[in-house]
């Protein structure tokens, strides 16, 4: 089953917002995770911290902070666990508002492999705005197309109507 934690630390509201979602249809099952989109995930549960809490918890050590985020309708393995509580912290030592998305695949535990997440969306700490990149800085190739000189040692044969295959 493919997993998304949504993790949105939300400064005007001073609380933390986790999300879980899951795909749950059959059709997805063979479909690679970033050609996945957010309307192929179903919200599971969803659970709201207050911000001294997670605060207080994270600096008394990653232990009890997954004891504050775990709950009875909250409960990820421990794996997918450890990753969400990074995220927190680093989300709780910067400034400003942000939100990330962790995306596991069970296969890959079932496998033996330790999971791999990918992180998407992180708000702009300052703004709280998406990262803008500039586009025309990132498709910017300086360097020359050197003509490949193969193409003119084939020779082109003429196929008559008259020849069947």
């Amino acid at each position: 089953m493919k997993q998304k934690y949504r993790i949105w630390k939300n400064v005007k509201g001073e609380n933390l917002l986790i999300q879980e979602y899951a795909v749950l249809t059959a059709d997805f099952r063979k479909q690679k995770l970033p050609r996945l989109q957010d309307e192929d995930f179903s919200l599971l549960c969803e659970q709201t911290y207050q911000a001294d809490e997670v605060k207080n918890a994270f600096t008394q050590g990653k232990d009890e902070l997954i004891l504050l985020l775990r709950t009875q309708h909250f409960f990820p393995i421990g794996l997918y666990m450890d990753f969400i509580a990074d995220t927190v912290i680093s989300m709780y030592t910067s400034k400003g508002e942000r939100r990330e998305d962790l995306i596991f695949d069970d296969k890959e535990i079932l496998m033996g492999a330790l999971p791999k997440t990918e992180t998407i969306a992180a708000i702009n700490e300052e703004t709280s705005e998406k990262p803008e990149s500039d586009i025309d800085e990132l498709l910017e190739d300086d360097s020359q197309i050197k003509k490949d000189n193969s193409s003119d040692n084939v020779k082109i044969e003429q196929l008559n109507e008259e020849d069947n295959f």
